[in-house]
């Protein structure tokens, strides 16, 4: 196939009466004009333009061709405006992978803001506490709480804020039972994040102190998903690890409690992955903005997090 920029220096020839109109018109020299103009006659044996030194005239054939490189023109110039338009204003669509509990309690009023704000950008949700993987599963944005080092460098990964977690329990578990040491925490159930660990284990922290101390587990309950260990604490499974932003309420209304409270029970960072940055749509590049901010808005606001 030919070069389509012959198509568009005839078009610019004679939509400008001549080549020195065009030529001055679009600061492209009037021999490359011409020349380019001359191959493209050549190569399909036509006459396209009768030219002399006193007159320029477009042949039949030449006319028929212009009314074409028209609607041509018209169209890149259609197709130009989308990406224009991108640049000015974010739309698309964005594909996000989060934890049902997380979008609960952390990014749901943050992207539900972001997509008033900008009415054009369309959003598809994968709620699943499974480490996607971005390529495969072709997902834009994955939203995580990530407990340790980061493993594909391929990938860009933005840590955003920290967040701690807390050992929760029902009070119908517990029945009035206090929880005052480590080895107390073995008298009682568990229930724990994932199911194809090789082992299991609780990451105590305390802050005041600066001590941490591990608690392997046996796990009565594996779950792949947070919001299931949620709700298996609430109705009284065993004790589980938990968000601290995601039993706020509960802890206030007596609903769970908080099992040794001057302890807490690992601390993440919660991050914005994505695959590259080059090319990046202005409609991901506002919206990882638009996160970052409002999460770290929110650790000003929150017990649960960490600066």
């Amino acid at each position: 196939m030919y070069s389509f920029d012959d198509y568009y220096y005839f078009y610019l020839v004679v939509k400008h009466g001549g080549f020195s109109a065009a030529s001055e018109a679009s600061n492209i020299t009037k021999s490359k004009l011409s020349r380019r103009i001359l191959e493209l006659e050549s190569k399909f044996n036509v006459r396209l333009i009768e030219r002399s030194t006193r007159h320029f005239k477009v042949t039949q054939l030449g006319e028929e061709f212009y009314q074409a490189c028209c609607k041509v023109i018209a169209e890149v110039e259609c197709a130009e405006s989308v990406l224009l338009r991108q640049k000015s204003e974010p739309q698309g669509l964005i594909k996000i992978s989060c934890p049902a509990l997380m979008m609960h309690f952390q990014i749901r009023q943050l992207l539900n803001q972001f997509l008033k704000e900008y009415p054009k950008v369309e959003i598809e949700l994968e709620l699943t506490s499974r480490r996607v993987d971005l390529i495969h599963d072709d997902i834009d944005l994955a939203i995580r709480t990530n407990f340790q080092a980061n493993e594909d460098s391929s990938l860009i990964v933005r840590d955003v804020i920290k967040t701690t977690h807390c050992l929760v329990a029902s009070p119908e578990l517990l029945k009035n039972q206090k929880v005052e040491q480590f080895t107390d925490l073995h008298l009682l159930p568990s229930i724990v994040l994932g199911t194809q660990k090789p082992q299991y284990q609780w990451h105590l922290h305390n802050l005041k102190q600066h001590e941490e101390i591990m608690i392997p587990l046996t796990p009565r309950m594996k779950c792949n998903d947070l919001a299931g260990v949620y709700y298996a604490a609430k109705d009284g499974l065993g004790i589980a690890d938990l968000p601290y932003l995601a039993v706020e309420e509960d802890l206030k209304n007596g609903d769970l409690i908080h099992v040794l409270p001057e302890w807490c029970s690992n601390i993440g960072t919660v991050q914005l992955v994505y695959a590259s940055r080059k090319g990046q749509r202005l409609a991901m590049e506002k919206l990882i903005d638009h996160l970052v901010e409002g999460l770290r808005q929110l650790a000003t606001e929150h017990r649960g997090y960490l600066m």
